[in-house]
């Protein structure tokens, strides 16, 4: 009855946050690309079964992949079951922020009252954080990686105040928990790392710590393994996203405000958006205010607390390390490869937010923000209502729905067992994306083409520009077509339009608009690739059906 007494603030916050993670989560669409890819994964055997279908997307996920199987080992497959993992896991970190911000305000001030309020505000901004509610409504490992880094910032404090070790063993696991369920935060991990050497060097305890230094060191040693010897371990398709610096913009909107902006994708000059809403009541309302709370919230932490000052530096050189990368290489960010960050942000504004003295202004300041964040998660770009990628469900019920038949073969937008979960197909699948393999592209691209695309990834719109102003396929390709695609004399052709969504007259017209290099070319070439395909069936089949399903369109072929 004491503990229910005490935290009842907490138990509140949590049973509302679980309320609002349940509106509209069983989404009608199905899951879509990035979610049942995993699952396509997930749901093989643990670890064989997983290596055969994606050793490298495994060896980047390993635990999430094995937490994952073991759910719906447990509580079934459907689509909700699975979305309950995310919305679980983001509840436990809702609690774990709790216990993060008490274990910071005992690092600030030797008040209870102090500590617990600071854990209570930041479970309170957690709560409500659309970016956070917007992951923990999605199949994928966010919110189990946020949570653990709400664990793991526990025991980090806990051992840089006190570095016993209990605290120190506890941090370790931790780092290495979060390390391999999303293998790409070892940036993140490293941080901590070396904040936790400049923090020690500076309290002249850097040589009676160095042996926890050491040890911490071995947690990377498989992943050192992995990235020998697994070819390109980091890599990934970063030819579908667009950036420029504006990007900051859109991250510290995504980060403290509850209008969700590129989600999917970035935004470019983001910057003219801020500006057109500065004349906008609103915008000041829904994106100004939380974003200005936030921020004055971290900069009195960061004036009145020195481990502050520690702790800041960790969001800081990640942010620096991305933006870095994706000016000066091949590599571009997203806003959610960012977010591991915000739970540290958070954290300070919340520290920051529990040191204004005037308690009437504090708490004032607290439930505006509150009001504000939950009105705007319902709004049309708020976390619950926002427009996801369709789904694959709506694919499988269009090709039943109208009798397609599962004995044809299947041509599948990028790779072909993502249908699987919701229709069987009979028939071979072939996937599109073969058509960007080196061996189709001898048939439609030049040597010297093929060796810049693999040699000058910042220059891929220079290589292919020639390809992208044909009108038609080259004999040669057409030949390669027919004979990988169309083998049989029935083929179902599923074109997915959110990443082929150029006809081949908008093609021409974004080449010669002179913003060509500002469109992802993955989407162009996709896109030609996909027309292609279909001018190619068109020429040598009849056309039985065309299904137009949201963002889908099925091309059903025959003789």
């Amino acid at each position: 009855m004491n503990f229910i007494k005490k935290y009842k603030a907490v138990i509140l916050i949590v049973l509302f946050a679980f309320i609002i993670r349940l509106i509209n989560l069983d989404k009608t669409g199905g899951l879509w690309y990035d979610e049942i890819n995993i699952y396509s994964i997930a749901s093989q055997s643990f670890p064989a079964g997983m290596l055969k279908a994606d050793a490298h997307r495994f060896l980047l996920f390993p635990l999430y992949y094995l937490i994952y199987h073991l759910w719906i080992t447990l509580f079934g497959n459907s689509d909700l079951v699975i979305r309950l993992m995310s919305v679980f896991f983001d509840i436990l970190s809702i609690g774990a922020a709790f216990f993060a911000g008490k274990t910071i305000g005992e690092f600030l001030e030797k008040d209870e009252k102090f500590n617990i309020r600071t854990g209570t505000i930041y479970a309170l901004l957690y709560a409500v954080n659309s970016s956070f509610i917007y992951y923990a409504q999605e199949a994928k490992f966010y919110s189990l990686a946020f949570f653990l880094i709400n664990l793991l910032v526990i025991f980090w404090l806990k051992f840089l105040k006190n570095t016993d070790k209990k605290h120190f063993w506890l941090f370790y696991i931790t780092n290495i928990l979060l390390i391999y369920t999303y293998t790409s935060q070892i940036l993140f991990t490293l941080l901590v790392y070396g904040v936790t050497m400049a923090y020690f060097a500076a309290c002249s305890r850097f040589k009676e710590n160095f042996k926890y230094l050491l040890i911490l060191l071995s947690a990377y040693i498989p992943l050192a393994v992995f990235a020998i010897y697994i070819k390109h371990y980091f890599s990934g398709n970063f030819d579908a996203v667009v950036y420029d610096n504006s990007f900051i913009l859109l991250a510290v909107q995504n980060y403290f405000s509850p209008v969700l902006a590129g989600v999917q994708n970035n935004i470019l000059d983001f910057q003219n958006i801020w500006l057109k809403g500065m004349f906008n009541f609103k915008f000041w309302l829904f994106v100004m205010y939380p974003v200005l709370l936030i921020l004055g919230g971290i900069c009195i932490s960061l004036k009145k607390y020195n481990i502050s000052r520690y702790i800041i530096a960790v969001p800081l050189l990640y942010l620096v390390f991305h933006i870095t990368a994706s000016n000066l290489s091949y590599y571009k960010v997203l806003v959610r490869y960012t977010l591991m960050i915000l739970p540290l942000l958070l954290l300070l504004a919340s520290a920051g937010i529990c040191a204004i003295k005037n308690t009437k202004l504090q708490n004032t300041l607290l439930i505006f923000y509150v009001i504000i964040s939950i009105l705007g998660i319902f709004t049309i770009n708020g976390a619950v209502n926002i427009k996801r990628p369709d789904g694959y469900r709506e694919v499988a019920e269009a090709l039943i729905a109208n009798s397609v038949n599962p004995q044809a073969d299947f041509v599948l937008p990028i790779r072909v067992g993502l249908l699987d979960k919701y229709y069987k197909i009979e028939g071979e699948k072939f996937s599109l994306y073969i058509l960007n393999g080196e061996e189709a592209q001898k048939t439609y691209l030049t040597a010297e083409e093929i060796n810049g695309i693999k040699n000058d990834k910042q220059n891929l719109h220079k290589y292919y520009r020639r390809y992208l102003l044909t009108n038609t396929p080259d004999k040669n390709f057409e030949n390669y077509i027919k004979k990988e695609f169309l083998k049989s004399n029935d083929v179902v052709i599923i074109t997915d339009r959110t990443i082929s969504m150029f006809t081949g007259e908008q093609i021409r017209m974004i080449i010669h608009s002179g913003n060509y290099e500002k469109f992802p070319i993955q989407f162009l070439r996709l896109s030609k690739l996909n027309n292609d395909l279909l001018y190619t069936a068109s020429k040598n089949l009849k056309l039985k059906q065309h299904l137009n399903v949201k963002n889908w369109e099925i091309f059903v072929f025959g003789i």
